[in-house]
């Protein structure tokens, strides 16, 4: 492990055949659902005006890990997809292929976005370049994400990640130095030194995106045929992992709660605890660097059971904390189970619509409260605008998937390949 720490991140000498993996499609269309499934459920009166779920649906409200899983599996996915030493037509190919994947979607949306909520200008611009930030810029002031569609504020940091890329691509570094430096710049923030918040933000999700790309460009890829793996201990994992929150428990029990960044985001210190078990689904999923799975894993359950037990010394003990102990004891069980993923690629065909999905249901859900306001206030009446959001998220993300953004696709990228 230190010795791949000390080397360069950069493609390997001999790239492997790039083929569809549908398991990973699969864990991408489940991280898509849970997103929705997030905003849909929360115990508030959302999705029907005057009747809201009960807070036990939030036991399972995973919206934000499940974007922590994403930004690992976007940098995975774009070290897959770059295989080749940098060159100025393989830079300006690349760009214009990340323009062609999230402009034409992010328009569309936006502008849906704007027709449902009618922001101001200065906002509607920043949604639809890519400008939208919870923090405020230096000199510009504050940009905010779209009322109506919170989502939004990952494709902000998705876009300085592609940007960064093209830096360390064209230039590569050492690993160990380039995690260790975004770590510095977290730790420097958090102790008071002057570091802008917006930059310690970033750095906290770019140590998730660069775990993705140093994944794929330094573990040898395994068979896509009949794989198998504890992929059902690590989600285990995961989950009690997010619930328990051991390095929260410990920053607030050392008095350093100013660590403990405060929402809308998940991008804080507290929740670099997460990371082992985002890269332990990865590995698990792609069936790669069994070695590394094992310690991953072992890490992982440490982890967790330290959270545990932190709630319990503390006695802090909730509801949603039994849920999770008894997923710790789930993933302690199956550990060395090699199950299928076949589950996981049955799931392919919602990974094809993943950031459609991601992308337009909120506004969606929000927007159905204006369209019949008497039917409201009861389960069933919950149940039915339930049923009919997702009918309409569903049609809508194929829509916008797979009619309404190929063709705009098509036509950025071949401008891209013309020039390489």
């Amino acid at each position: 492990m230190i010795a791949r720490l000390l080397q360069p991140l950069q493609p390997p000498l001999s790239p492997p055949a790039a083929g569809r993996d549908l398991a990973l499609e699969g864990l991408r269309g489940s991280c898509a659902a849970l997103v929705c499934y997030a905003h849909l459920f929360l115990p508030i009166r959302v999705l029907d005006p005057r009747w809201a779920p009960s807070p036990r649906f939030s036991w399972f409200n995973l919206g934000y890990p499940a974007v922590l899983v994403f930004f690992v599996l976007s940098g995975y996915v774009i070290g897959l997809v770059t295989m080749r030493p940098a060159t100025v037509p393989g830079i300006r190919q690349y760009a214009l292929h990340r323009v062609a994947r999230l402009l034409p979607l992010n328009t569309l949306t936006v502008l849906i976005c704007v027709l449902l909520v009618h922001p101001g200008w200065r906002t509607a611009a920043a949604n639809l370049l890519f400008l939208q930030n919870d923090e405020p810029y230096p000199g510009l002031g504050l940009l905010p994400v779209l009322a109506n569609n919170p989502n939004l504020w990952s494709l902000n940091y998705e876009v300085v990640f592609y940007l960064g890329f093209i830096a360390l691509w064209f230039r590569p570094l050492r690993s160990g130095p380039i995690f260790g430096g975004l770590l510095l710049v977290i730790w420097a923030h958090a102790t008071g030194l002057p570091v802008p918040r917006m930059i310690a933000r970033f750095a906290c999700g770019a140590i998730f995106w660069l775990a993705g790309l140093t994944v794929a460009w330094m573990t040898p890829p395994a068979g896509l045929s009949d794989r198998r793996s504890n992929w059902p201990a690590a989600a285990l994992t995961a989950y009690a992992l997010w619930t328990f929150a051991p390095l929260r428990t410990l920053l607030i029990h050392w008095n350093l709660a100013a660590w403990v960044w405060p929402s809308p985001t998940p991008m804080s210190p507290h929740r670099l605890d997460f990371l082992p078990a985002c890269v332990w689904l990865l590995l698990a999923v792609t069936a790669r660097a069994p070695h590394a799975q094992r310690w991953l894993g072992w890490s992982c359950l440490a982890l967790a059971a330290t959270g545990l037990a932190g709630r319990v010394l503390a006695a802090n003990w909730q509801e949603v904390d039994s849920v999770a102990a008894a997923a710790l004891l789930g993933a302690l069980a199956t550990r060395r189970w090699q199950c299928s993923l076949r589950p996981l690629q049955k799931l392919a065909p919602l990974g094809g619509v993943s950031f459609a999905l991601y992308a337009i249901a909120a506004p969606l859900q929000l927007g159905q409260r204006a369209f019949l306001p008497g039917f409201s206030g009861s389960g069933l009446t919950f149940a039915v605008r339930l049923m009919a959001v997702i009918a309409g998220v569903g049609v809508s993300a194929w829509l916008l998937e797979r009619r309404l953004c190929p063709p705009i696709g098509r036509w950025i990228r071949r401008l891209g390949d013309q020039g390489a």
